[in-house]
């Protein structure tokens, strides 16, 4: 009889020969990791395999990262979530209309950066967090605070900038210095194509075939989706977030909490077939990843993956009937 482990293994292999995973897989129990392997190619052109050491681009996983670092700086005294905005930046003519906590849970009614017209111009453009905050705040609130949820990457684009200025470091430097490093997580950081990042996948889409990913300047997402990682980092992060390591017991609670809208700080929560299920998809151009915590069984999937027309939902889906109908 195949166990679960030859099961899911051969369940992506089957996907990579289809070509509808490229990327590495993690599933840990309790503080063990039981299934971690690499399907298809981190450089195609080069025939470098995916491996649980390639580093991909996180896109949105991002966003636990930098509400972490704002209840880092809550519990120092630097800020408050129920901060108005207009406190840190001042000439943000409708900073006085929402507080920190409406920017971690995406229901501050700033609109989407990513939504702009130009976006396709914009994202290939290298920039400064500074410009790209003085974009978002030339835009007009679409509601209300706190009356609706609307997914916004400009939010986090603000946090980033707001760390930055109570900080007097830059974002990369104050994830390095307070999570990266005393987690051990080495193979993370804030991605840049000028740098020379050993292990690092390269991004893939379908143009009736598969091509390279258009390009994206990594300075603009900042906050929001410029960080990469790997799975086994991803790891030691999900192992922290059972500990008060980086923050107390009550901040961790305040993250983990659904703030009227199945949101946390950086994390999406609800229940799967009766399970309490954290997660956060992370897409961003050639890159299509997931990690998910069922926190009561103590089981995390991390899916980091470099194809961005891949189904992480649907695969993460069929992973899970298979382990909890062990």
């Amino acid at each position: 009889m195949r166990t679960l482990e030859s099961k899911i293994h051969d369940f992506f292999t089957s996907l990579e020969k289809d070509e509808e995973y490229s990327g590495s897989v993690l599933i840990s129990k309790d503080d063990k990791i039981w299934f971690n392997r690499g399907y298809n190619y981190a450089d195609r052109e080069h025939q470098v395999k995916n491996t649980p050491e390639t580093k991909f681009r996180i896109g949105s996983i991002t966003k636990q990262f930098t509400a972490m670092a704002i209840m880092m700086l809550q519990e120092q005294g630097e800020l408050n979530v129920l901060d108005q905005v207009s406190k840190f930046i001042p000439s943000y003519k409708y900073g006085d209309q929402f507080n920190l906590h409406h920017l971690l849970t995406h229901s501050s009614g700033i609109p989407n950066i990513t939504q702009l017209p130009n976006i396709k111009e914009l994202m290939k453009q290298p920039t400064t967090t500074q410009k790209t905050v003085r974009l978002i705040t030339d835009l007009q609130p679409e509601f209300v605070p706190n009356t609706t949820f609307q997914y916004s990457n400009s939010g986090y684009i603000l946090l980033a900038y707001i760390i930055e200025k109570m900080t007097g470091l830059t974002y990369e430097q104050f994830l390095s210095n307070h999570i990266f490093s005393p987690l051990g997580m080495n193979n993370s950081g804030c991605d840049n194509h000028g740098k020379v990042i050993p292990n690092r996948a390269q991004g893939y889409e379908y143009d009736n075939d598969i091509v390279n990913a258009a390009y994206i300047d990594m300075s603009f997402p900042i906050g929001g989706g410029n960080l990469y990682s790997t799975t086994e980092d991803l790891f030691k992060w999900d192992r922290s977030l059972y500990t008060e390591r980086l923050v107390t017991r009550e901040s961790l609670n305040t993250i983990f909490t659904a703030h009227g809208f199945g949101y946390g700080y950086g994390w999406f929560i609800d229940e799967d077939e009766h399970r309490r299920r954290v997660y956060h998809g992370g897409g961003i151009v050639g890159f299509k990843n997931e990690i998910v915590r069922y926190v009561d069984d103590r089981i995390t999937i991390i899916m980091l993956n470099n194809l961005s027309t891949t189904n992480v939902e649907r695969i993460r889906m069929d992973l899970t009937k298979m382990i909890f109908q062990e």
